[in-house]
């Protein structure tokens, strides 16, 4: 990650249930974030950019490929998926 990332982009990216937020939608992770935004509205940028970096749509943020790869890596296991 470069220098300037905000550790806690880091940490929102490896929470479980963020990652079944972003790449599996459901009604209670969908509400659980919501209303963890709307008592936290100043998270709402990292959350963004969580999602985004996810996604695969961040311009702001770069991984290192290491970084890339354990992110991955942890998402598709957590999808129950072996590819690596």
């Amino acid at each position: 990650m470069n220098p300037t990332t905000d550790p806690r982009i880091l940490s929102i990216l490896v929470n479980d249930d963020f990652i079944n937020y972003v790449l599996n939608p459901n009604l209670i992770l969908k509400e659980k974030w919501e209303d963890y935004l709307s008592l936290h509205p100043e998270d709402t940028p990292l959350v963004n950019e969580a999602r985004k970096i996810l996604l695969g749509e961040s311009q702001s943020e770069e991984l290192t490929n290491e970084e890339v790869f354990e992110l991955e890596k942890r998402i598709f296991n957590k999808c129950g998926l072996t590819v690596f």
